[in-house]
């Protein structure tokens, strides 16, 4: 694997020299544009919209759009002067609990490893943040940015994550979240056995893009000649349930031979008491024919 990056991880007076590593290979399928009529590749050009001719690279500048069709141009040496300069340093500014950063700040991850000379510094900060259980908060510039870091432990390695700024993460506010709402125990009792049904360890060799492999498989076959079999259409949308009836369907599925034995329990809780209520309301003077009462609070004793 290719480094991308050299340089040191300093903090107080020790420096560790290191190598950066993308810690992560996207295997994304790309296509190239063709020509219908030949298959021949489409070229892009760089066209001046005024005189319609083709431009050099080098008399291409950057401009930011302030308005429609209205631009500030920016050169070179304006780009040069400005604070943010080169480094080769990943400048650790404290340490923080492994866990404080919210995944949605994560931006790009990469494998730090030490030069020849430096494993030992790189052990010794590595034992101590595992002791600890912290994380290094750190600045570090790639490719003319700067970027605030988290350096946290993977695998026996330093990782380092680029971190989003305050700035680019949408609010939440800006959407529609229901509050907090008065849910029915027994709802809330079958979603919990449900819930607890489903929890496993996460194991990510277990998860294929399936939808890659699909493709691949077509690729491949197309190269070779082969006829694909094409599935069946999905069948058409559900039949809409009830939340209760979406949960207790949910676990009967989810479970081998039937509905776990709390659900069941739930379940046959519910259904009493339901019943009970009918037999009730029916036997009660000026009684008319309704559904079950949908507002019906159940203690499941959970």
């Amino acid at each position: 694997m290719k480094s991308i990056w050299k340089g040191s991880i300093s903090f107080a007076l020790v420096s560790i020299q290191v190598k950066l590593y993308p810690a992560i290979r996207k295997k994304d399928i790309s296509f190239k544009l063709l020509h219908k009529k030949d298959s021949s590749p489409i070229e892009y050009k760089r066209f001046c919209q005024a005189e319609n001719v083709e431009v050099a690279w080098g008399d291409i500048a950057r401009g930011f759009q302030y308005q429609k069709n209205k631009f500030v141009v920016i050169n070179e040496e304006e780009f040069e002067k400005l604070p943010q300069k080169a480094s080769h340093t990943i400048s650790i500014e404290g340490f923080i609990e492994a866990d404080e950063v919210e995944p949605i700040y994560f931006d790009k991850s990469y494998l730090l490893e030490p030069e020849e000379g430096s494993q030992r510094s790189y052990a010794l900060l590595r034992e101590a943040m595992r002791q600890t259980g912290k994380a290094a908060l750190a600045r570090v510039t790639l490719k003319e940015k700067e970027h605030m870091a988290v350096i946290r432990l993977y695998s026996g390695a330093l990782l380092l994550n680029t971190l989003m700024y305050a700035d680019e993460i949408a609010n939440v506010e800006e959407i529609s979240i229901p509050p907090a709402m008065d849910l029915k125990d027994a709802e809330l009792s079958l979603a919990k056995e449900l819930v607890t049904r489903f929890s496993s360890g996460f194991k990510p060799g277990q998860y294929k893009d399936t939808y890659r492999e699909a493709l691949m498989e077509l690729i491949n076959a197309k190269v070779e000649g082969r006829k694909i079999a094409v599935p069946p259409p999905p069948k058409g949308p559900a039949k809409v349930l009830s939340l209760m009836d979406a949960l207790r369907k949910s676990l009967e599925k989810g479970r081998p031979g039937g509905v776990p034995a709390e659900a069941a329990k739930v379940q046959v809780s519910v259904a009493r008491h339901e019943k009970k209520r009918h037999t009730a309301a029916t036997e009660a003077p000026g009684h008319r024919a309704a559904g079950p009462e949908r507002n019906t609070r159940v203690k499941t004793g959970r």
